[in-house]
Order: C-alpha cells, then structure tokens, then sequence
C-alpha cells in the first residue's frame, strides 16, 4: 500500500468501516454527509472511488435539512 491509499488507512478494519458505512446510510443531507467525509480525511473523489454504491445514496439526499419553525 503505497502512501496515497493510506489517507483511508482507518476505514480497512471491518467495525470502522462497518461504522462509516451505517454513518453514510443515516445522513440525512449533503451537509451531513461533507461532515462525514470530512471526519474521516475523505476527498468526495477518494469516497466516490472507493465506495461507488454508498455515493449513489448520497446523490437522492437534500442538500440540506429544511429549518422547522
């Protein structure tokens, strides 16, 4: 593993990515996720690349959750 695959070195056990994953799953907006990339050193191109099916829930969310009040 070469130095560029390691920005993501703490998403190769099975309970950080499993966590990662139910993170991804549970975003309800693009803001919360663009904190969920950001929490793990994610580029949006690196999570695109590396997790194809998870960005393809992404795109169906808001941008962002609408203000109640």
């Amino acid at each position: 593993m070469d130095e560029q695959d390691c920005d993501s070195c703490h998403l190769e056990s099975f309970r950080e990515l499993s966590g990662f994953e139910l993170s991804v799953q549970l975003a309800a907006s693009k803001a919360d996720m663009a904190g969920i990339i950001y929490a793990h050193d994610l580029s949006e191109e690196k999570f695109s690349d590396r997790f194809p099916e998870l960005a393809k829930l992404v795109q169906d969310l808001p941008d962002d959750l609408p203000h109640l009040g």
